[in-house]
C-alpha cells in the first residue's frame, strides 16, 4: 500500500568514506525490495542527499547488532569497513546504548566493534576485529580457482600488473605501485573491477609503499566508484602486504588515504589471516528525511530532501586535525569523479 514515512537519519564518516544511517532497531522503516532503491535515492550527491552508501543498522538479536550496507548504486555490498565503524557507534549511542563491545551480524560474517574515544585525537573511535580473511579466491574468481591468488600477474590491455586478492566479507584485488601519482586511477579502477576474471565485479585497491609501518592507498569500491578511503579496502592491503612481506606483522600499520589516516594491525599466522580496524565514526549531521513509498518505487517529498536538526561542527573540526596529518597528496585525484570532494 503507497505510503508516506518520515526517516530519521544520521550522516557520518570514517575517514571521509561517508555514509547515510537509518536506524531500524525498532521497526523496519522500508520495505525489503525498496532498500535498493532508497539508497540509489538518497546516496545521489546530484539529486539526494549525497554519500558513498547506505546503512540498515537493525537488531539481529536483543544483544546483538545488524548491519546492511547498500552501494549508491543500489547493489547490496557484504561488508563496509568504515560503515560498522559508524553502525556501532549508532548502535552504542542508540538501542544497544552503553553496551560494548558489540557483536555485529553483516552479509560478510560477524565482526567485533569496540567503541571509544580517542583522548590524543578528541574523535570518536571504533575498533574492529574482523571475521577472519580468506585466501581462497574460489567466490571471487570466475574460475572458481582455489589455490590463493597473492603477487600473481594481471592481464588488462596495455598494463603489466600484480595483484593479491583477498576476501575481508566482500573481495578485494590489491595492487602494488611504485606512485600513485602515475597510476589512471579512472581507467583502472573500473577495468578491474569489471574484469571477467571475477565473478560479481571486486573492489580494488592501488597500493604505495612508503615503509614497513606505512601505507598510502587508493580504492576504487565496486558499487561505488573512487571512495575518499575504504575500510575493508585498508584492511585487505595491509594484510596482504604481510603476505608479501613488505610491512610488519602483529604491528600497527598506518594507512594513509585522501581522506584521512586509520590503523590496521595485521595478526596473520598460518592458522588465520586477522587484522584490526581502528579509526574514526564522526557525526556530520543529523535530522531527518521525508519519502513517499509505493509498492515499487521510491521518491522524496517536497523539494527539501533532508531536513538538518543538528551540525556536528566540533567533530568535523577536530577530524580535520587528524586529516591534516595523512601524507596522501590530495592532488592525485584532482580530474578524478572525487575532485569536488577535495575542498
Amino acid at each position: 500500500m503507497p505510503h508516506t514515512v518520515t526517516l530519521p537519519i544520521i550522516k557520518g564518516h570514517g575517514a571521509r568514506n561517508d555514509f547515510i544511517i537509518i536506524d531500524e532497531c525498532r521497526e523496519r522503516l522500508i520495505a525489503e525490495n525498496l532498500k535498493g532503491p532508497c539508497a540509489r535515492l538518497l546516496c545521489d550527491r546530484r539529486h539526494g542527499i549525497g554519500s558513498d552508501g547506505l546503512v540498515y543498522l537493525s537488531a539481529a538479536t536483543p544483544e546483538q547488532p545488524r548491519m546492511r550496507f547498500f552501494n549508491p548504486d543500489g547493489s547490496e555490498a557484504e561488508m563496509c569497513g568504515n560503515g560498522i565503524r559508524c553502525a556501532a557507534r549508532a548502535a552504542y549511542e542508540g538501542y544497544f546504548a552503553a553496551r560494548d563491545p558489540l557483536l555485529f551480524h553483516t552479509l560478510g560474517g560477524l565482526f567485533t566493534t569496540e567503541n571509544y574515544f580517542s583522548q590524543e585525537h578528541q574523535l570518536h573511535f571504533v575498533r574492529v576485529h574482523t571475521a577472519p580473511l580468506s585466501s581462497n579466491p574460489s567466490h571471487i574468481l570466475s574460475n572458481h580457482r582455489t589455490t590463493p591468488f597473492i603477487n600473481q600477474p594481471l592481464e588488462l590491455p596495455g598494463e603489466k600488473l600484480t595483484g593479491t586478492i583477498l576476501s575481508v566479507g566482500n573481495p578485494h584485488l590489491i595492487v602494488p605501485v611504485t606512485d600513485l601519482k602515475a597510476v589512471d586511477l579512472q581507467r583502472l579502477g573500473p577495468a578491474l573491477e569489471h574484469h571477467p576474471m571475477f565473478s560479481n565485479r571486486a573492489n580494488i585497491s592501488f597500493v604505495q609503499i612508503i615503509d614497513r609501518r606505512t601505507l598510502l592507498v587508493q580504492t576504487h569500491e565496486r558499487g561505488a566508484g573512487l571512495t575518499l578511503s575504504c575500510g575493508t579496502g585498508m584492511t585487505a592491503s595491509v594484510v596482504a602486504q604481510v603476505l608479501n612481506n613488505t610491512v610488519d606483522n602483529q604491528q600497527p600499520i598506518a594507512v594513509h588515504t585522501a581522506g584521512g589516516v586509520v590503523w590496521v594491525t595485521p595478526q596473520v599466522s598460518e592458522e588465520s589471516l586477522l587484522a584490526q580496524l581502528t579509526g574514526n565514526a564522526t557525526w556530520i549531521c543529523s535530522g531527518q528525511t521525508t519519502v513517499h513509498c509505493t509498492e515499487e518505487s521510491i521518491h522524496f517529498v517536497g523539494t527539501e530532501k533532508m531536513v538538518i536538526e543538528k551540525n556536528y561542527l566540533q567533530e568535523e573540526e577536530q577530524f580535520s586535525r587528524l586529516a591534516q596529518q595523512s601524507l596522501f597528496e590530495r592532488s592525485i585525484l584532482r580530474g578524478t569523479t572525487l575532485e569536488s570532494l577535495l575542498g
